[in-house]
């Protein structure tokens, strides 16, 4: 869903004549919380993958704290509009984890017999689990399904996010954005240009 919101955003970027060298313009700070992140869900993963399980009775946590680390990096860049609304999706898919003992719930009625056999034993992921008449905010699980990718679930969350980075994409190619403009006005101050921050190069 990521990388499609990605690619429709510069889409629309471009039809409305934005270019994608602006998008090399964005100035974000804290970025490394997006790796520190990354590096937990994907060290869960690993962890997971290989069987070691060293992590396992901490899952939950680590992963609820890598959505945290997201709010925060959101947090500093709430003038972002389109940042602003990737954080509704992250916070929506915190409350339904947070609230479902640190797992996404998905839809047992959406998914093959033999994967949610799979997700009951806790063998297909280590992010997911059946929803049941136990889980809280059910519909803010992973029920919606892709019609390209019947086998994958979305959560309201996700296509929140992915509003979210379509937004963010399209509107930094128009240096639309003050984290745009403000590296764009400092590059062309740099090289002793007259042209005001945010105009096309």
């Amino acid at each position: 869903m990521l990388w499609e919101a990605i690619i429709l955003g510069v889409i629309v970027g471009w039809l409305r004549k934005g270019e994608i060298k602006n998008l090399n313009c964005i100035d974000l700070t804290g970025w490394p919380l997006i790796m520190l992140a990354l590096f937990i869900q994907g060290f869960i993963l690993f962890d997971f993958n290989f069987q070691v399980y060293y992590l396992k009775p901490i899952y939950p946590y680590l992963y609820i704290a890598s959505f945290i680390i997201l709010l925060i990096f959101v947090y500093l860049h709430r003038t972002d509009i389109g940042l602003l609304v990737i954080g509704a999706g992250i916070l929506l898919n915190l409350v339904v984890i947070a609230f479902n003992g640190g797992m996404m719930p998905v839809d047992s009625t959406a998914i093959p017999p033999d994967v949610l056999e799979e997700l009951a034993a806790g063998e297909k992921s280590p992010f997911h689990r059946p929803a049941d008449d136990q889980t809280l905010f059910a519909f803010l699980g992973d029920r919606i399904p892709l019609f390209y990718r019947p086998n994958q679930l979305l959560s309201i969350g996700d296509l929140v996010l992915g509003g979210g980075v379509l937004i963010f994409v399209q509107q930094h190619m128009l240096g639309k954005s003050k984290l745009t403009k403000e590296k764009i006005g400092n590059i062309t101050t740099e090289n002793g240009n007259d042209q005001k921050p945010g105009e096309k190069l």
